[in-house]
């Protein structure tokens, strides 16, 4: 932590900026958490094999390997991906931390500085502060206005969704306590 005093009494604004760098580098070392989902990845090496037996293991991997840089949407998964761990600033939802009432005026918003949803099929995930969670597909409609950066009371979302109060309530009290959302009459 840096200290910042202004000079000879006078008034002194300062700001700090931090930015997070996206090299080659990062990607690497992302696509190689991607490749522990290959079981040929996760085998031991060859080491005291015969040499062509560590060539073809090596062979394997730079397959496994271009096929994975191949794909044209590399980066914009990568970046969905660092979008979904990206920290917000914790906002407390004072006095509401124990439990979200069911107060239909009551407003919401995430407080992660990027969230992603993901809608497939049988299940919506929202990635936001670098956790996952998952909801029914009834949830999208809750969970869209908030990862677009909306504040929604509570009484819309569960009418756009269809969904009662209470279970709004229950769902957005998951995302406080996780400390990815903050609700209050003002916001």
């Amino acid at each position: 932590m840096a200290r910042v005093s202004a000079d000879q009494g006078t008034r002194s604004l300062h700001v700090t900026c931090g930015l997070q760098p996206h090299t080659a580098t990062h990607l690497m070392a992302w696509v190689s958490e991607q490749l522990l989902t290959h079981e040929d990845w996760r085998r031991d090496l060859p080491l005291l094999a015969a040499p062509d037996v560590q060539a073809d293991a090596v062979d394997g991997m730079r397959k496994r390997l271009a096929e994975l840089l191949d794909d044209p949407t590399l980066i914009a998964r990568y970046r969905a991906a660092m979008d979904g761990q990206a920290v917000g600033r914790m906002v407390p939802s004072l006095p509401y931390i124990d439990t979200v009432p069911v107060d239909g005026g009551l407003r919401v918003r995430l407080t992660a500085a990027r969230a992603v949803l993901d809608v497939v099929e049988d299940k919506v995930t929202l990635s936001a502060a670098g956790t996952v969670y998952e909801f029914a597909p009834e949830a999208e409609a809750v969970l869209r206005p908030l990862a677009d950066g909306r504040t929604v009371e509570l009484a819309m979302l569960a009418d756009a969704a269809g969904l009662a109060l209470e279970d709004v309530a229950a769902l957005v009290q998951e995302l406080v306590a996780g400390q990815v959302a903050t609700v209050g009459s003002l916001l």
